[in-house]
């Protein structure tokens, strides 16, 4: 009884050429259906799958690094090794930059020092992973 109520009072709203005798409603398919006093559309709850493979955030790794320190360089850093935590893909270049931030006399260095990585001479933009050894060379002269 209620359910023929609600479609004759949906009848009643709607112009003659919306409406469908067999089903009750039909779209009109040139202008809108309900007109311009009728209620707006109700936007769908988001499903409970809604944040299912949604992009998270990375979630930055630390490492811990071994760092070697030869010759003058080591009289200068104060140790011959050393073992730091550093963010993950953290360049050989912003380690020895973090190392001449804590002891300033390195920078004069720079120029000249080799790094190396794992026992292979390595580019200062090579990146850092878990377990690495990097060592500071500085240069050798002498026969």
């Amino acid at each position: 009884m209620l359910e023929g109520q609600a479609i004759e009072t949906a009848k009643s709203n709607l112009a003659d050429e919306d409406v469908e005798s067999s089903v009750g409603l039909k779209r009109n398919r040139c202008s809108n259906v309900l007109g311009p006093h009728s209620p707006k559309p109700v936007p769908l709850a988001p499903s409970r799958n809604a944040g299912y493979n949604s992009p998270v955030a990375p979630v930055s790794q630390t490492i811990r690094v071994k760092v070697l320190f030869f010759g003058r360089l080591k009289e200068l850093a104060g140790r011959a090794e050393d073992s730091i935590e550093s963010a993950e893909a953290t360049t050989i270049e912003q380690l020895f930059a973090l190392y001449t931030a804590r002891h300033p006399e390195l920078a004069k260095y720079r120029s000249s020092v080799v790094a190396s990585r794992n026992q292979e001479f390595a580019a200062w933009d090579t990146p850092l992973r878990a377990s690495d050894e990097v060592a500071f060379l500085p240069p050798v002269s002498g026969g």
